[in-house]
């Protein structure tokens, strides 16, 4: 049965663990779905994890809880109900139930997700790129907007000698608050209200993933 989001669920503490398969799927407004992309889970020590949907590709990440938020990453849900039996998760798009996945592993190997090749140009990163999400390796107390990342517009070059633009939350669309002084050893140097670096992490098939301390910033170009 559907457990509704206000039901009870049992103190999970800070990590999850074992595999789990998906057994059950609904909508939004309850309706069950029928798929064929099951998905796969597994927990691992350290607060890693990998992810996998049936005959496509696996994915390995670190993921946080917080209350009854789950973070991995690209990806964010509510912890409906964790059970030694059964594990119910919540996003924006439905519900899904996993169960222990006991079955034997595949003896075909899994193909894993590519490494981001490294960016050695800022070049592939000309364009504008809006955040789609962030995350923090440790929790934060409260969000600053005034230096939480939203837009970034890089231009690669300019008669002033500047490479593109940064813009924080509580930015106006014509008042950057930090410029792009140089780009080298995949890093962002930034100057502007103060100086800061992103490391870039990614930058491919219109994914730009910056990292600055605890926090990493997803961005992408939308049309």
């Amino acid at each position: 049965m559907l457990l509704s989001p206000l039901a009870a669920y049992c103190n999970y503490g800070t990590q999850l663990s074992g595999k789990w398969k998906e057994v059950n799927r609904w909508a939004p407004d309850n309706k069950p779905l029928t798929y064929k992309d099951t998905i796969h889970i597994e927990f691992l020590k350290g607060g890693t994890y990998i992810w996998q949907k049936q005959n496509s590709y696996l994915y390995r990440g670190t993921y946080k809880i917080t209350d009854k938020d789950l973070d991995m990453g690209t990806k964010f849900f509510t912890i409906v109900s964790h059970t030694p039996d059964k594990l119910i998760l919540k996003d924006e798009t439905g519900q899904y139930e996993f169960a222990p996945d006991r079955s034997v592993a595949a003896t075909n190997p899994i193909p894993s997700e590519p490494t981001p090749k490294p960016v050695s140009s800022i070049n592939p990163m000309v364009g504008h790129w809006s955040k789609y999400k962030s995350t923090s390796a440790t929790p934060l107390s409260q969000v600053d907007y005034t230096r939480q990342l939203k837009m970034i517009d890089i231009t690669g070059g300019s008669s002033d000698g500047k490479l593109g633009y940064l813009y924080a939350a509580k930015d106006a669309d014509n008042a950057p608050s930090w410029y792009i002084e140089s780009f080298s050893d995949q890093t962002l140097y930034c100057n502007g209200k103060d100086k800061r670096t992103f490391k870039v992490i990614k930058c491919e098939n219109n994914d730009l993933v910056l990292q600055e301390g605890d926090m990493t910033y997803f961005f992408r170009q939308f049309k």
